[in-house]
């Protein structure tokens, strides 16, 4: 018997899970977030570090701006953001340029000469046309990836000439004085090793402006969406799901390992079709050993914190920087990777964060992973020693959140103890060849069972937090007609007031 029932339960907490929780909550629908008590960041000693770098898309059209403005958090979050004076700085062989839309053209003028700085600029001016065209998809009333017949027409419409623009741009784009440089740099600020050419033009438009850092990293977001969540009646509790209960064909229950069984409408799971399959034993739909077949694994997203003293850092370093080694491989590991500065705290010490994908092409056990992460550490931190020739003089601690080892500490900066929730497990990178997303998406929302669906960055793992934010209003939407209800806007004046 249900100790409780929701009219959704959602698995999973990341970024796709919240935003649909928080939006379907606000909607009406008494909602539940089953996660895996996964922190933003995690404490040693004094300090406080990232599990992973946050950004938010901040150019105009951009799906973050929807979801904002339903929250009513607009104002909230541009509290967050920062604002430097260099956004982003790219380094590679024979070349650093600062990147930002007053400091491009110069830059690119010094360093290759103004017949290439000019054919550079006018493709990357190119690929922020192609970029434009994904703003009705992405921000459209429709869901993206499209869901019923008439929702998949209209956005095929878009997608075709999309995929045609985008198409002829990267393939004059590639002779460009930077053509090879182009498929890193997208890469990197979609953590993705292999970003069709949509996703990149998206991606370097992006880099031209300047991404868009948070203070406070991933929390500043989290908190963000759980206090709109919880103000507006929501649930979120830590809880292993064991048991997925189907009753004439649908979800009818949730039971957690500590025995307790949750009533549900209907469940939206930004976990992988295997785990949901595996849930659901032999009542599993067909249709989820299908979309399991059709998405691959391609990596692991690694992190590696470095605390530093401020004196161990280049002047004028920006608080972004994308470092590509060579442009003759693929944008991964130790190749393609970026470090993101935290601001100085009161003693003067500031943590790098570096990220980069650990390559792979299928699951790694957690015995074989353990030195594969050891080798990238290792070859990333040569890497970090040709961008920060001193940091090892002024290094504080190192530590991955992804390995079961203690932080390096230098001799005399003294010890900590490593958080008991440590290891995490690494978030997975995913390709599919989804139709109508111009190879953006690689999996749908609808499971093959009518209660229950899809969110996540495994549905549109090419677009990067973009693709987390659309997927999450996507199974917002769903969920939502699923049960009926519609967007209350008295509801959203009276519990979302900013």
């Amino acid at each position: 018997m249900p100790s409780n029932s929701y009219d959704l339960v959602v698995l999973g907490d990341d970024l796709a899970a919240l935003v649909c929780a928080t939006l379907c909550q606000r909607r009406g629908l008494r909602t539940l977030v089953l996660g895996d008590d996964r922190p933003a960041r995690y404490q040693l000693g004094p300090h406080k570090l990232p599990i992973e770098p946050a950004s938010w898309p901040t150019m105009p059209g951009a799906a973050g701006e929807r979801v904002l403005k339903e929250l009513h958090a607009e104002l909230t979050l541009r509290r967050k953001l920062r604002e430097p004076k260099i956004p982003a700085q790219l380094v590679a062989p024979d070349l650093r340029v600062d990147l930002g839309p007053e400091r491009l053209a110069g830059e690119l003028e010094r360093e290759l000469g103004a017949d290439a700085a000019a054919a550079c600029v006018t493709h990357w001016e190119k690929s922020g046309e192609v970029a434009r065209q994904l703003d009705p998809i992405l921000g459209a009333e429709h869901a993206f990836p499209g869901v019923g017949f008439f929702e998949r027409r209209e956005i095929g419409k878009l997608v075709e000439r999309l995929v045609d623009d985008a198409g002829a741009w990267w393939q004059d784009a590639q002779n460009a004085a930077l053509g090879k440089m182009w498929r890193q740099l997208g890469a990197i600020a979609l953590r993705h090793p292999d970003p069709p050419p949509a996703a990149l033009a998206r991606a370097i438009d992006a880099w031209r402006h300047g991404p868009a850092s948070l203070r406070g990293d991933g929390d500043a977001i989290r908190e963000l969406l759980l206090e709109k969540l919880t103000t507006a009646g929501g649930e979120l509790r830590a809880g292993r799901v064991t048991e997925l209960g189907v009753s004439w064909g649908k979800i009818s229950s949730v039971t957690l390992a500590n025995g307790d069984e949750l009533g549900a409408a209907q469940v939206v799971s930004s976990r992988a079709p295997a785990y949901l399959a595996e849930l659901l034993g032999r009542k599993a739909p067909k249709r989820l050993a299908e979309l399991t077949d059709s998405i691959k694994l391609v990596g692991y997203r690694y992190t590696l914190n470095i605390v530093l003293d401020e004196a161990g850092l280049p002047e004028h370093m920006a608080p972004t920087v994308a470092i590509v080694a060579s442009t003759d491989k693929d944008p991964c590991g130790d190749n393609a990777f970026s470090i993101h500065l935290g601001d100085a705290d009161d003693a003067g010490r500031v943590v790098a964060t570096i990220a980069a994908v650990l390559p792979a092409d299928a699951p790694i056990d957690a015995d074989k992973l353990a030195p594969r992460c050891i080798a990238l550490r290792a070859s990333l931190w040569k890497r970090i020693g040709e961008i920060m020739p001193f940091f090892e003089r002024h290094l504080v601690l190192a530590h991955s959140p992804f390995e079961a080892t203690p932080p390096q500490v230098p001799g005399g900066r003294g010890s900590y103890d490593v958080p008991k929730n440590l290891p995490l497990a690494m978030s997975p990178v995913w390709r599919g060849h989804l139709a109508q997303t111009a190879e953006t998406g690689a999996l749908p929302y609808l499971t093959g069972m009518k209660n229950l669906t899809l969110t996540g960055e495994q549905v549109l793992p090419a677009l990067g937090v973009e693709g987390a934010l659309v997927s999450g209003w996507g199974a917002a939407k769903v969920a939502c007609a699923i049960a009926g209800k519609k967007k209350d806007y008295l509801r959203d004046e009276v519990v979302g007031a900013a």
